[in-house]
């Protein structure tokens, strides 16, 4: 699956979500966060990394023979996601262009939990260089 041959509005296959205690606090320590408790909640940017990690993996960008640059995010929450909790995360491409030798490609992805509910949603902009 190529970025570039991908059309607006395409549908990636739904995914599982498990974020683990252990992975919670390596998150939370990786970016200094001291307010998380990873031990109750998983912090709220991790969700949003884990799912966009995916994404990028999906399209063949995480091998490092392009620049991959992620622009802009935004983000909401409904609730806390809790440490173990199984999520399934549906992603949407939401724009895919390219300019002056970039690719900006917009990915929403929403976090459903077991009830069906929607836990959190994301949009995120990436920038890749097609030179």
């Amino acid at each position: 699956m190529q970025l570039q041959d991908l059309p607006t509005g395409h549908e990636f296959p739904p995914e599982s979500l498990i974020i683990t205690e252990t992975e919670a606090a390596a998150y939370a320590a990786a970016v200094g966060d001291t307010s998380a408790q990873p031990a109750d909640r998983v912090p709220s940017m991790a969700v949003v990394a884990a799912g966009l990690s995916r994404f990028i993996k999906h399209l063949g960008l995480a091998d490092g023979t392009v620049e991959v640059v992620h622009a802009s995010q935004e983000v909401s929450f409904n609730r806390p996601i809790t440490p173990g909790e199984n999520l399934e995360i549906r992603a949407t491409l939401k724009s895919n262009a390219e300019r002056r030798e970039s690719r900006f490609a917009t990915v929403e992805m929403l976090f459903i939990d077991e009830s069906g509910k929607v836990v959190a949603s994301a949009s995120s902009l990436v920038l890749v260089n097609t030179t």
